[in-house]
């Protein structure tokens, strides 16, 4: 059995939380102004030696002030030289008064792998700056990694802005950071307590649900949800993510009726409707999926990843018009993908039997993509299927000679031989080179089967067959090989059982139907 790529998209997975930013950049580099000192009336960049500054070895001995261990801890970090870098940050730390020089020593002690120096010096930009609501958040995050469950709940209590415009913004960040996957279970109850000191912040019941759908606790994040809701129920973010906990409690009617509705309103929102049809083809609805895909493809989708689902999708459900267009369109919209495009869509026009077509666009493939060896094995099978048996092989030779332990080049080739020339000997031997590589590959097994049975030797061919056969769940192709090797050996009624089971799922398989016209007319 000759082997073609498998076609099945891959179902991506539904996920509308944003990623969380572990740790949030807190400055884009050193302030390069004054940094007041405690104790120093004049601005150190009056005093200091820049060129000393500048010049100092960040591994060598003791730099004398504070704004010249900042600069050479700079040039160490430069260097990759964190831990030194935090080191110099933390010599200077208690003469710095700056909020900003604090939140750059934090920085450096994170990048180090130093977490209790970075508590430490997040305290102290607390300290600094008593309203930054980012150094609390921050500091109360580093303390729930390291296990300081209490202080952690205290301090972002604490970070919480009063009521105004800054709050929801600033628990809308919060709820970011605990996205952190290195935090431990009990970030679900320091979330619970920042919704219930903000009851009227809808950023606290968003990020709640987030949080513990990300944890494995879909019946809180509807709770939390439900509660936003039920403050406004419009509200497009909380019934997507009503969606998700109802999938993740194993209720997906109820969640595809949210998509459904909410298209119902905004028709034109391309975004929502591939957000939905990702999440059908995560349910195992292709069809329904293939709906949506449609829509999106007519109304001129252009990613990549789209178009892509959308011609594997239509080629499953035999729309080969629609596997075209969306083929076609990858290739013009992204060329990056072009190979890839008439890779699949050559494989699609040798299936329609459009072997010409096919034939002309694995042509101009390896025209352009000359080494690309699975255009070169397309247009093999191109060839083979229309009888051009010595170009067919000539491809496969091209392969095998760049790699010869190809083993679907070698299977393929093999039972080209064994199944179309009298070449049988040769065939059987290139396919037991391809069973040493890949024992378990049905494919393979078959052709074992194939092979043994056109030497003649039908009984060791059953074994082969049956053990095919099972592995695919009684493939067409395979089944037509079994129940001739049956009707052969006088199980006729076996055979036909065969057949019968396998012409149920695909009765317009071609090797099938032709086995069964010329065995069982």
């Amino acid at each position: 059995m000759i082997r073609f790529a498998n076609s099945k998209p891959q179902r991506p997975t539904a996920v509308r939380c944003p990623g969380a930013r572990i740790w949030p950049l807190l400055m884009a580099g050193l302030l390069a102004a004054c940094v007041p000192m405690a104790g120093d009336d004049v601005p150190v960049a009056e005093r200091a030696d820049t060129r000393l500054a500048v010049s100092a070895d960040p591994v060598a001995g003791e730099v004398e002030s504070p704004m010249h261990r900042i600069m050479a801890a700079e040039l160490a970090a430069v260097r990759g030289r964190f831990e030194r870098a935090s080191a110099l940050y933390a010599e200077a730390a208690d003469r710095i008064r700056d909020p900003e020089v604090m939140a750059r020593a934090v920085q450096i002690a994170l990048r180090a792998d130093q977490p209790d120096q970075a508590i430490r010096l997040a305290q102290r930009w607390v300290e600094l700056a008593p309203g930054s609501v980012e150094a609390k958040q921050l500091l109360g995050v580093m303390q729930l990694r390291a296990g300081q469950m209490d202080a952690a709940m205290q301090t972002l209590l604490d970070s919480l802005p009063p009521p105004g415009p800054d709050r929801d913004p600033a628990i809308a960040r919060l709820g970011g950071l605990l996205l952190d996957g290195a935090l431990p279970p009990d970030v679900i109850k320091v979330m619970q307590a920042i919704a219930r000191a903000a009851p009227r912040s809808e950023a606290a019941k968003l990020a709640l649900a987030r949080l513990a759908l990300t944890r494995g606790e879909p019946a809180i994040a509807l709770g939390a949800v439900d509660d936003a809701l039920a403050e406004r129920p419009g509200w497009v973010s909380a019934r997507l993510l009503r969606a998700d906990a109802l999938l993740a409690l194993g209720r997906p009617d109820a969640a595809v009726a949210i998509f459904e509705d909410l298209l119902e309103d905004s028709a034109g929102n391309h975004a929502l409707r591939r957000d939905y049809a990702r999440t059908l083809l995560d349910l195992g609805r292709d069809g329904e999926a293939l709906v949506q895909y449609r829509d999106l493809v007519t109304a001129g989708a252009t990613h990549p990843q789209l178009l892509s689902t959308a011609a594997l999708l239509a080629m499953q459900a035999g729309d080969d018009a629609l596997a075209l267009e969306a083929l076609r369109r990858l290739r013009r919209a992204n060329p990056g993908f072009r190979a890839r495009s008439l890779l699949l869509e050559g494989g699609l026009l040798r299936r329609a039997d459009r072997l010409g077509e096919s034939l002309a666009v694995f042509n101009r493939g390896l025209r352009d993509y000359p080494a690309n060896t699975e255009l070169r094995y397309g247009r093999a099978m191109t060839r083979i299927m229309d009888g051009d048996i010595e170009g067919g092989e000539a491809d496969l030779r091209r392969i095998l000679r760049d790699d010869p332990d190809d083993a679907r080049a070698l299977n393929a080739l093999g039972y080209t031989l064994v199944d179309q020339t009298d070449r049988i000997a040769e065939g059987a031997a290139l396919i037991e080179r391809a069973y040493a590589i890949e024992p378990d590959d049905p494919a393979i097994i078959d052709s074992m089967g194939w092979a043994a049975y056109r030497q003649g030797d039908p009984a060791r061919a059953l074994g082969y067959l049956r053990r095919a056969h099972k592995l695919t769940d009684g493939d067409a192709e395979i089944a037509a090989h079994l129940g001739e090797v049956l009707w052969v050996l006088g199980r006729r009624e076996a055979a036909r059982d065969v057949w019968s089971q396998a012409a149920a799922a695909d009765a317009d398989h071609p090797v099938l139907r032709e086995t069964r016209e010329r065995l069982d007319p």
